[in-house]
């Protein structure tokens, strides 16, 4: 590079740092004062170079990610049906931020960030949804690995598997996203270091029950907006499938369809949390959003009709479970483990993970179709060829 091209190269890079600047300042006069502002963006490795805000970045990194890909095939609540309507992980996290994003935008909070955590955080779900998530924590355990908790492998994946170096509000997003229904009003815990992030993942480590409460409104918004997005979607999926009829639907406030549902709690939030520093759902609202995710896990998620392959797949989990674990074993660096996922990992990865989370990483980061497809290949004959 001459000294002509790498005086116009200095020149474009400060325009788009001054479009940075002015981008940065903008959000002093549009956001609430408690909003997540991108000069307070903090990244693991230190801050980087761009002409986009650092939360967009984070969006993009995440939407160009292979784990996002993987979405596209990843249980929601349905399984094993040939239905193209029926919603999958990729449709839940698009449905997650686009309601967030639009009470975010009334409430003037971070809308970058809100995307973000909204697009990631359940990446970290392994084949067959939540069900698949209880299989491979039994297995976890049984191995001395303590239980497994999608939204800690959320952080995992993102940081040790497939690092992006996100920021810490996007990483604390995704660790606190669960444990919405215990209140009806999130107050975030303000100032969050990563000292404290990474205590708060060792505790998720130690009881993936344990409700933590974000460090951002943003964080707050999408862990009420993730359970408000997917109770009504599912009952119209469950009609669609024939197993729930309209008027099966308990009578709320909030209405018997996914619009209506939606629309009573996107008011209701703004309401509760408008100039606030938290997010909240009226008394009213809460109650029966709790009704209906009662009858969800009554008469959906529990369906005799949606669970009668439950017994195959848990088996099948404990099969490529014990045959990988143990081929890799044996075989280390030649084992179909090291084929398959290892080879490509970084040095760090490799040196710092105990086997029995390499192949926990394996099996959480397949979709639905490849984990079937995988076992078949190891466990079932295929035609010899001469």
């Amino acid at each position: 590079m001459n000294k002509t091209d790498r005086e116009v190269l200095g020149a474009v890079k400060d325009i788009l740092a001054n479009y940075r600047q002015e981008a940065e300042k903008k959000e002093g006069g549009l956001l609430f004062h408690q909003a997540a502002f991108s000069k307070e963006h903090s990244r693991l490795e230190g801050p980087e170079d761009d002409h986009r805000l650092p939360y967009k970045r984070d969006v993009d990194r995440i939407l160009h990610s292979k784990a996002y890909a993987r979405y596209v095939d990843k249980t929601q609540v349905v399984y094993l049906v040939e239905n193209d309507h029926i919603t999958h992980r990729s449709l839940h996290v698009q449905l997650v931020s686009s309601f967030a994003r639009g009470i975010a935008e009334i409430l003037r909070l971070n809308l970058d960030l809100v995307e973000a955590i909204a697009l990631g955080h359940d990446v970290g779900h392994p084949p067959f949804g939540h069900e698949g998530e209880g299989y491979l924590s039994a297995l976890s355990i049984e191995y001395d690995n303590g239980p497994f908790s999608h939204p800690l492998q959320s952080c995992h994946l993102f940081s040790e598997i497939e690092p992006l170096n996100l920021g810490l509000a996007v990483f604390d997003g995704f660790l606190c996203h669960d444990g919405a229904m215990n209140s009806n009003r999130v107050m975030p815990q303000f100032n969050k270091t990563w000292d404290d992030h990474f205590k708060e993942r060792k505790q998720k480590k130690n009881r993936p029950e344990v409700n933590i409460i974000p460090g951002t409104l943003e964080g707050c918004l999408v862990k009420l907006c993730d359970t408000m997005s997917y109770i009504g979607r599912d009952i119209e999926d469950a009609i669609d499938l024939g197993i729930l009829k309209r008027e099966d639907v308990p009578h709320t406030c909030l209405g018997r369809t996914n619009r209506e549902i939606l629309g009573f709690l996107a008011a209701d939030v703004i309401r509760e949390s408008y100039g606030k520093d938290y997010v909240a759902l009226s008394d009213e609202a809460f109650e029966a959003l709790r009704v209906l995710r009662r009858f969800n896990f009554q008469q959906i998620y529990n369906h005799s009709k949606l669970k009668c392959e439950s017994s195959k797949i848990k088996r099948c989990y404990r099969l490529l479970f014990e045959w990988v674990f143990n081929d890799y074993t044996r075989q280390q660096d030649k084992s179909y483990l090291w084929v398959h996922f290892l080879q490509n990992r970084s040095e760090k990865y490799l040196d710092q993970t105990p086997p029995v989370q390499k192949v926990i990483d394996y099996i959480a980061g397949m979709t639905d179709n490849f984990f079937v497809r995988t076992f078949e290949k190891i466990f079932i004959p295929s035609e010899i060829k001469f």
